[in-house]
């Protein structure tokens, strides 16, 4: 039994000492290769048939590594309804249309005329010493034109031709201004009348005194009347209208009475009332009291039926939205009464008052 175990050792050795040298060498070359070969394949990660394309040259990959994650739970996810667009709507035909074209065919009246023959329109009430007054030269204190001398014009009747235009329509009519005062009081009537549509009138009553015109009552009537009363004992305006009371104000005039108070300035003492001057009264309406600015500008050149005269013009021009422009021109050879009046509104409706006659009052 001894002598057979080196014989097995034997031959479990490949390279045992009694193989041929040159054998050896071979093998032991081949097994380092063999070594080398899997060590770089190890490496390198890449099969050994891998073969790059022509001229790319041979990178190794380096050895990728993953991670994996676990993620958070989501929020439960609430599904959204889309709201439909808001549809506009069509739009509509004017619904006024008709109405307006029925109205046309109704016959007109006085009343259609009426605000822009006579005054202008009514605006909210206001006090008028909270009025705002622009910086021009002015004859009196606080704003209000004070009345230092006055001449009221001689009693007379004048006689105007009335053009006109009211809500597109072009009209004519025919005026009268029947002015009497005896030295202690005054009474001014305006009567306006149109072939078909009727009359409105204006009435001023008051006395002449140290403010000059003193209207005591001022009345305005198409088919009713509405009227303002001067209750200058307790020193306050009322309204037929059921208006609030508004403060009496030195000076105060109606809005017929203004112009006569205007004429009677003029007529005392021209100088102190160059051109740029401007004159500013409380004007009273039939509803409301607010304060009236009038620019004295220069002396022109009219051709009235009347005939040609020379008259000083004073011009109202508007400060707020819907106000009226009102121009008046006073002839100094008819002792300053009034020769012409024009009112144009706010959408261009206008009436032109031009003086035809003049002469004595009857009675």
């Amino acid at each position: 039994m001894k002598e057979r175990c080196p014989a097995m050792h034997a031959r479990a050795l490949p390279f045992s000492p009694s193989s041929p040298p040159h054998l050896q060498r071979k093998h032991a070359v081949l097994l380092v290769a063999g070594v080398l070969v899997l060590h770089l394949w190890l490496l390198t990660g890449s099969p050994l048939w891998f073969n790059p394309a022509p001229g790319e040259p041979l990178h190794p990959k380096a050895m990728l590594t993953r991670q994996i994650e676990v993620a958070s739970p989501r929020a439960a996810q609430v599904p959204t309804t889309k709201t439909p667009p808001i549809a506009k709507p069509a739009p509509t035909q004017n619904t006024e249309a008709p109405s307006m074209a029925s109205e046309s065919g109704k016959p007109l009246k006085f009343d259609d005329f009426g605000h822009d023959l006579a005054a202008p329109l009514s605006l909210p009430v206001r006090s008028a010493e909270a009025v705002d007054l622009p910086p021009f030269k002015r004859a009196g204190t606080e704003g209000l034109t004070e009345v230092t001398s006055f001449i009221a014009p001689d009693s007379a009747l004048l006689k105007y031709k009335v053009e006109g235009q009211a809500k597109g329509l072009n009209y004519w009519a025919s005026a009268e201004l029947n002015w009497h005062q005896d030295g202690k009081t005054y009474e001014a009537r305006l009567e306006v009348s149109a072939f078909l549509l009727g009359s409105r009138v204006q009435v001023s009553k008051g006395s002449l005194g140290p403010e000059g015109l003193m209207p005591t009552r001022f009345g305005d009537k198409s088919r009713n009347e509405l009227a303002a009363h001067f209750q200058r004992d307790k020193g306050i305006i009322s309204f037929s209208a059921n208006s609030p009371n508004a403060p009496l104000l030195t000076g105060a005039q109606d809005r017929l009475s203004v112009v006569l108070q205007i004429s009677s300035l003029l007529a005392a003492d021209p100088t102190r009332f160059p051109a740029g001057t401007m004159l500013s009264f409380q004007t009273v309406s039939q509803r409301e009291a607010e304060v009236w600015q009038f620019l004295v500008e220069k002396d022109e050149l009219l051709q009235l039926p009347f005939g040609e005269i020379n008259a000083i013009k004073l011009n109202r021009k508007p400060r707020r939205d819907f106000d009226q422009h009102i121009e008046l021109w006073f002839a100094p050879t008819l002792g300053y009464l009034p020769v012409r009046l024009r009112i144009t509104n706010a959408n261009g409706d206008f009436v032109d008052q031009l003086l035809s006659k003049a002469e004595k009052p009857s009675s």
